[in-house]
């Protein structure tokens, strides 16, 4: 798919490694090997045992992950899956136990951790002049086109719908950026669509910090109010200058992507007393790229994976609890991930 060719195309491009080989189960992709002048195969098995790489790529559906990253595993082939690290917890954990048993790192896909903005974001909110983190906001709205769901799975579950294909990314950047979290109460809505899966849905958010949080998402609605939207990380989304994140603290807040702090502009405090705005450099990058590039370092055992297979599990937990409260209508505590 789209992702797979993207990372093969940062792989290209990158300096510190080379692409060996391409697998699909399906033959017509092996068009792409050919214009990377590199071995297709059908067989993953086959494939490693000729390339002898020292790092995968994992970009398949869901519900193969565990498949794909046992045979690397078996290989002593260190992995990068794209997210989620897999549909269920019970796969992610037999990730998790072949890794361990390998001897190889498993990186998860959450690319948005290596984004200077959302670095930057977390160094604001965990050491900047927030003061105590009391609270986030999040809009996560834009349309997919009708013939976005002609791929069946994304209007099934499980694995379709945008809380799996979305908003784990905005759970796991909150995560990253405010701590973990602990429980989620949630109510989904398929009201324009009238598919299986939501396509709007509202999620309160507990923190273990004592923070609290709230997530307004859909993708039924033409607004601009998203990340891809508001990041012009992807350019394949168009950009508006917006703002998408709010996040609230004792000492001041904080818009984000645009960086903007608000906080007293002097030593009053008080509603009738002004703020003042500052606004931080923001620069740009491709995190999928930086992500290829910390895969290598990781792969040379210069640095730790910023999101092992257990981190990528905790960031599911949370995706699989939301899912959990739609259908129960109920709050759901988050399960601890060993």
């Amino acid at each position: 798919g789209w992702i797979g060719r993207k990372h093969a195309e940062v792989v290209v491009a990158n300096e510190q490694c080379e692409l060996v080989g391409v697998c699909d189960v399906n033959n017509e992709h092996a068009s792409f090997a050919i214009e990377c002048s590199v071995p297709f195969s059908t067989d993953l098995d086959t494939l490693l045992t000729e390339t002898q790489p020292d790092g995968a790529i994992i970009a398949v559906a869901n519900g193969f992950h565990g498949d794909v990253a046992e045979c690397c595993a078996r290989h002593g082939v260190h992995v990068l899956i794209e997210k989620p690290v897999s549909d269920t917890l019970s796969e992610a954990q037999r990730i998790i136990t072949a890794a361990d048993a390998a001897g190889i790192h498993v990186l998860v896909g959450h690319h948005r951790r290596h984004s200077p903005l959302i670095q930057d974001a977390r160094a604001v909110v965990r050491y900047g002049n927030l003061g105590k983190l009391l609270g986030v906001s999040m809009l996560w709205a834009l349309y997919k086109p009708r013939d976005y769901f002609d791929v069946d799975w994304r209007s099934k579950r499980p694995g379709g719908g945008p809380t799996f294909i979305n908003l784990i990314h905005e759970l796991d950047s909150l995560r990253f950026i405010c701590g973990e979290i602990t429980r989620v109460y949630a109510i989904g809505s398929s009201e324009a669509r009238g598919l299986e899966v939501e396509d709007t849905l509202s999620i309160t958010l507990s923190f273990e910090s004592g923070a609290v949080g709230s997530i307004l998402a859909s993708d039924a609605s033409p607004a601009p109010w998203s990340y891809e939207a508001t990041t012009a990380e992807n350019p394949h989304y168009f950009h508006a200058d917006e703002n998408c994140y709010h996040f609230l603290g004792t000492e001041g807040s904080l818009a984000f992507p645009r960086m903007e702090l608000w906080s007293y502009a002097n030593s009053e405090r008080g509603w009738q007393h002004p703020l003042k705005k500052h606004t931080f450099d923001i620069v740009l990058a491709d995190p999928i790229a930086i992500q290829l590039q910390h895969f290598c370092e990781v792969i040379r055992n210069e640095t730790p994976p910023l999101v092992d297979a257990r981190d990528g599990a905790r960031t599911l937990a949370v995706a699989l609890a939301v899912i959990d409260s739609i259908e129960s209508r109920q709050p759901v505590d988050v399960g601890e991930i060993q």
